[in-house]
C-alpha cells in the first residue's frame, strides 16, 4: 500500500479580551509530502482556503506563514560557496575539476552536522561520482555510491541517470547490508528534535538501531529552534553512546519567516512544546494538526487534531475519508472548517485527547465521513 502524506496546520489565534470585539484569528499550513500527493493537497488546500474565507463572521482568515527549516538558515556562506563552483565545474564540463570541488563541498558540510543541508549533500554525491565516471575514475565514482548507500540507501537517483549508475547503487547497497551493525544512543540534551544522517531520529534520549559500521552525523535540534547541537560518530562496536550540551546560536530568520516546527504523524509530549512556540512566533492560541495519507489508489484519510495552546493539550477531532474525486466540489472544506469551528467554540470544556497521537497507521475513515 503506498502511503502519501502531508502534514497541515491551521493555526487561531484570538484577539482581544472581550466578546464581540475581534474574531478569531485564523492562518492555514501545510507541511507538503510526497510528490505524487501534490495535486491532491494542493486541491483541499483550495477548499479549506475557499470554506474560510466565507466566515468573517467568525474568523479571520490571516495570510499563509512562511516556513523555514533552521538549517537552511544556518548554512555557513563558505559551504554554499562550495557547492556552488563544484557545481559550475560539472555544467561546463570540467570534470576532473569537479570531482575534486564536490568532494571539498561535501567534506566541508559534514565538519558542522546541525548547520548541513542532508539532501544538497547526497545530490552532491552523486554528481561527485558522474563527474568521477566522466574522468576515467569508476573505482572512485563507485566508492562515494558507497558512501551514499550507507549514509541514506532510500535516496532516489534521478531517472535522467544511466542505468548503469542505477545497478551500481543497488549493489552498494547490498554491499552495506552486508556490513556490521550497530546502534547510536543519543542520551541528552533531554527532549531534543533528534537527526541521523539529516533524517528524524525521534526525540532524546533515544536509541536508533540497525546501522551499519562508519561515520553517521548525527544534529540536535532545541524545542525553540535557537539551540542546535551536530556531532559525527564512528561506529566501530555493537553500541555507540552521545550525550551533549547545546551552545545558543542565534536564528536570524528572513523577514516574514517562521521556523518550521518539524512535526511528524507521531505527535508526543514534546511536540507540544515545539508547538506552543510555533503559535506563539505567530500570536497564536490554537493549531489544527492533521495527517493525510493515501490508503488505496484515489482514496485518502485524514487524522485530525486540535491543540490548545493555552491548555497546553489536544482536542480530538473525528478522521475525514474522502475519495480524490471528491476534492475541488467544496465538500471537504466546508466539513472540515464546521468540524474545527465547532470544537473552537467548546475548547475550553472539552476533555484533552490522550498521547501520543500516532497516526502513522491509522484505521481508515468511513467515505465522506466526519463526525462531532
Amino acid at each position: 500500500m503506498r502511503i502519501h502524506l502531508f502534514l497541515g496546520i491551521w493555526v487561531m489565534g484570538w484577539i482581544g479580551a472581550c466578546p464581540g470585539l475581534a474574531q478569531p484569528r485564523l492562518a492555514l499550513f501545510f507541511i507538503e509530502g510526497e510528490v505524487s500527493a501534490q495535486d491532491t493537497l494542493e486541491g483541499v488546500k483550495a477548499e479549506l482556503m475557499g470554506a474560510l474565507s466565507k466566515k468573517k463572521a467568525e474568523v479571520e482568515l490571516l495570510p499563509m506563514p512562511q516556513i523555514v527549516k533552521p538549517a537552511e538558515v544556518l548554512i555557513l556562506p563558505m559551504v554554499s560557496a562550495a557547492f556552488r563552483e563544484a557545481h559550475k565545474a560539472m555544467e561546463e564540463k570540467r570534470y576532473s575539476e569537479a570531482r575534486v570541488l564536490f568532494k571539498k563541498a561535501v567534506e566541508l558540510a559534514l565538519e558542522r552536522p546541525e548547520r548541513a543541508r542532508f539532501g544538497q549533500i547526497f545530490d552532491a554525491y552523486v554528481a561527485w561520482a558522474v563527474a568521477s565516471v566522466e574522468d576515467g575514475d569508476e573505482e572512485e565514482a563507485r566508492a562515494v555510491l558507497k558512501v551514499l548507500a550507507r549514509l541514506s540507501p532510500n535516496y532516489a537517483l534521478a531517472k535522467n541517470l544511466p542505468p548503469v549508475f542505477k545497478r551500481e547503487f543497488e549493489r552498494a547497497k547490498l554491499l552495506t547490508n552486508k556490513l556490521p551493525k550497530g546502534s547510536i544512543s543519543i542520551e541528552s540534551p533531554e527532549g531534543a528534535v533528534v537527526f541521523l544522517n539529516g533524517q528524524p531520529a525521534g526525540i532524546a534520549p533515544v536509541v536508533v538501531p540497525n546501522l551499519p559500521y562508519g561515520k553517521h552525523y548525527v544534529s540536535m535540534e532545541g524545542k525553540h529552534f535557537d539551540m542546535r547541537l551536530g556531532q559525527v560518530v564512528e561506529l566501530r562496536s555493537a553500541q555507540a553512546q552521545l550525550s551533549g550540551i547545546f551552545k545558543k546560536m542565534t536564528l536570524r530568520l528572513p523577514a516574514g519567516f517562521v521556523a518550521d516546527p518539524s512535526l511528524t504523524p507521531f505527535i508526543g509530549a514534546d511536540e507540544l512544546e515545539r508547538l506552543e512556540v510555533f503559535s506563539k512566533n505567530l500570536g497564536a492560541a490554537f493549531v489544527w494538526v492533521g495527517f493525510v495519507r493515501e490508503v488505496e489508489p484515489g482514496y485518502f484519510n485524514l487524522s485530525m487534531a486540535l491543540f490548545h495552546v493555552q491548555r497546553k493539550c489536544f482536542l480530538s477531532l473525528a478522521p475525514l475519508g474522502f475519495s480524490k474525486s471528491l476534492v475541488g466540489k467544496t465538500f471537504l472544506g466546508k466539513r472540515i472548517s464546521e468540524a474545527v469551528l465547532q470544537r473552537i467554540r467548546t475548547a475550553d470544556k472539552e476533555a484533552p485527547a490522550e498521547l501520543p497521537l500516532d497516526w502513522r497507521a491509522a484505521e481508515p475513515a468511513e467515505p465522506s465521513s466526519l463526525g462531532n
